[in-house]
């Protein structure tokens, strides 16, 4: 059965009472609370330039739309509808959803404001507009804050808002012909460019597709998961008490960690700094540059794999230091948190099964198309699932992990502008950008090496184990013990070598490779045959049943 929408869920608890009505001193507080949020930074930014501002260009609808003064009415119009899902709205939970989405497109637009304003070409003087209203807008509203529109914005997403609140077709209508009229009359007393428009408008449409529109259903339990879990169970009997003591957190370990691979970094920036800079020989200066670019190529992986610890909720032991570590960590490499943590826990509930989204059987069934996916994944991979990520992780998520996904990109956002305004774009390339597309190829081969040609169906040969060198397993933080990892998530990464010494002469079967490297060259061996037999596959006399 499709999950209702938005509106539906209003309209059938509107038949039987509701559970959790709004209560009009919320509505008030909300109204006020966001009446703020949006005017003060909005004036405040107008009036306080800290950076030029950047004219909007002019495109063929701006030259072609005459000046119609009375559309300004229109134009003031939007502050109504702007309210007219608050006072539509009967449900609180609803009513907090819809008043953080409005919050996120004023936050998000003020940053823009701030770091990159911009600016309409003077298109209408204060002395060249006859109409009262429009004068005074004149006089109050400047040419800044142009790009993204939050007439555009607000009004688009006030009207998704109340289009699904409101039940009669024609009042529906009205509502869409008000908002069109609104986004019209920006252009009509030339408040704003078609550019502005097409911005604001995407901006406010993809605040609401993100909230509201309909979760994606599915059934419930899993096949996979409860074959883990019968596979979790036959190797901890017996060994309760040493697996508990290996969940708990140490913090002293968790700190060292992220001081060894933060100051790595730090060194890393500067040395690759120091080396741009100095007018040194050009063989020592070229090797400072690319141990500058190594040394902040090992922290950036370290800061993956440390957020991949916040998702399962063991980079610190408190929820919201887990959290803001987390969204820390991900701001490093271009991810929110969140939309990482819902698709790798389908990864982990999932694994095997056709809900997998890292299993591509589940995507081409032809070998020859499989073996072109790992290829694919081994190359660009990583930078695809950056950019693919925030649309699979809202499909998926519930109401609340979907706020946190905009709340989180929202705060990307804001340092992303802020490192753009005050660093410079060529900088940024060789200290940032360059060591991430390594860090791409490292995560891509690590995740190949863990899932690739195993049988995802089994839960004791769906992930590999390797056993690389020890410098190269503390610089992983231990995650080479993939099958111990998906097996008992909850143990931390300094804990994974005592898990698999403990569990290790337990598994009844296993896959393992001795090194990474050594898994690739085994890869391109079989590649021509495209055999999918485990590679690393290890059968042994344990005495524990199958699963």
């Amino acid at each position: 059965m499709r999950p209702l929408a938005f509106g539906e869920r209003e309209a059938s608890a509107g038949k039987g009472g509701l559970t959790n009505p709004a209560r009009a001193e919320e509505k008030w507080a909300i109204f006020f609370g966001l009446g703020t949020l949006l005017l003060v930074p909005y004036f405040a930014i107008q009036y306080h330039e800290l950076f030029p501002s950047h004219v909007m260009p002019l495109l063929a609808p701006d030259r072609w739309l005459p000046l119609f003064q009375p559309a300004v009415y229109f134009y003031l119009s939007a502050y109504a509808l702007s309210v007219l899902p608050l006072v539509l709205v009967r449900d609180a939970s609803t009513m907090r959803r819809m008043a953080f989405g409005f919050s996120w497109l004023a936050c998000v637009s003020s940053v823009c404001f701030f770091f990159w304003p911009t600016a309409i070409p003077p298109l209408l003087a204060g002395n060249d507009a006859s109409n009262p209203a429009l004068r005074c807008v004149l006089a109050v509203d400047s040419a800044r804050n142009a790009c993204p529109s939050l007439h555009a914005s607000l009004a688009i997403y006030s009207a998704l808002c109340a289009a699904k609140l409101l039940r009669a077709g024609w009042q529906r209508v009205a509502v869409w012909a008000w908002a069109m009229a609104i986004l019209a009359s920006t252009l009509l007393v030339k408040k704003h460019v078609a550019i502005d428009i097409v911005a604001g408008a995407a901006l406010g449409w993809a605040a609401y597709a993100a909230l509201f529109f309909a979760l994606r259903s599915e059934r419930r339990g899993s096949e996979a998961l409860d074959a883990t879990l019968a596979a979790r169970a036959a190797v901890a009997r017996g060994r309760e008490a040493e697996l508990a003591a290996l969940t708990t957190q140490d913090w002293r370990k968790r700190a060292a960690e992220l001081a060894c691979f933060i100051a790595l970094g730090a060194c890393g920036v500067w040395l690759t700094l120091l080396a741009r800079a100095a007018a040194w020989p050009a063989v020592v200066r070229g090797g400072a540059l690319l141990a500058g670019v190594a040394y902040t190529v090992i922290a950036l992986n370290a800061f993956v794999l440390l957020m991949h610890e916040g998702m399962h909720g063991i980079l610190f032991a408190r929820h919201a230091w887990n959290w803001a570590g987390s969204v820390l960590l991900g701001s490093t490499f271009f991810m929110s948190f969140t939309a990482y943590r819902v698709m790798h826990t389908r990864h982990h509930k999932y694994l095997g099964e056709s809900r997998d989204p890292d299993d591509y059987h589940n995507y081409v069934r032809h070998p020859a198309l499989v073996w072109a996916l790992h290829f694919l994944r081994l190359s660009v991979g990583s930078l695809l699932y950056l950019a693919l990520i925030p649309f699979l992780a809202l499909r998926h998520a519930t109401p609340r992990e979907r706020q946190r996904i905009l709340l989180e990109y929202g705060i990307l956002f804001a340092l992303y502008c802020a490192v753009l305004r005050f660093v410079p774009l060529s900088t940024l390339a060789v200290v940032w950008f360059a060591p991430l597309l390594v860090v791409g190829s490292l995560t891509a081969i690590r995740g190949f090496t863990q899932h690739g040609i195993t049988d995802a169906s089994d839960p004791y040969i769906a992930s590999r184990t390797i056993l690389p060198h020890p410098i190269v397993r503390f610089l992983l933080l231990n995650e080479n013990f993939h099958l111990e990892h998906h097996l008992f998530p909850e143990v931390p990464s300094y804990n994974l070598p005592e898990l698999h010494r403990l569990i290790w002469p337990a598994m009844p079967r296993a896959v393992s490779a001795r090194g990474y490297l050594r898994f690739l060259a085994k890869f391109l061996r079989a590649t021509p045959r495209m055999d999918e037999t485990p590679i690393g596959l290890e059968q042994r006399a344990t005495g524990i049943k199958s699963a």
